[in-house]
């Protein structure tokens, strides 16, 4: 699941939004040319508002803004392993034509997470460099 190696977005019907195109990784994240096809349009302003969101974030204290924001990603897409399986956990950035994001291959409990301290959304939840 190197560099090179092709993610996909879908809907939950299956439809395909975006192809995600590997050019780097930093443990646990994997970088991406993000190729949309036109069905992805409609959701550009989703992953705006949840960088929005995740900005405000870094900057100081949240109301919980990030989450919600960050819920109707995951109510909109699911991630596609190269493999053609589906991702159970995520946490994903999309910026123009950019894409960034870590996963896990367990679901999370139902708590929010699996116990072992390395959710998705734990920690460094923006990627950066």
């Amino acid at each position: 699941m190197g560099f090179g190696a092709s993610w996909s977005l879908r809907d939950h019907d299956g439809v395909l939004l975006a192809d995600l195109a590997v050019t780097d990784g930093d443990f646990p994240w994997l970088y991406a040319t993000l190729r949309p096809i036109e069905a992805f349009a409609p959701l550009r302003p989703i992953f705006d508002a949840e960088l929005r969101a995740m900005r405000v974030v870094e900057d100081g204290p949240d109301d919980g803004a990030w989450e919600r924001a960050y819920q109707q990603v995951r109510a909109a897409v699911v991630l596609i392993d190269p493999d053609g399986v589906a991702v159970p956990e995520f946490l994903l950035h999309v910026e123009g034509d950019e894409a960034w994001w870590r996963w896990s291959d367990e679901p999370f409990d139902e708590d929010g997470g699996d116990g072992d301290g390395d959710e998705p959304v734990s920690g460094n939840q923006t990627g950066d460099r």
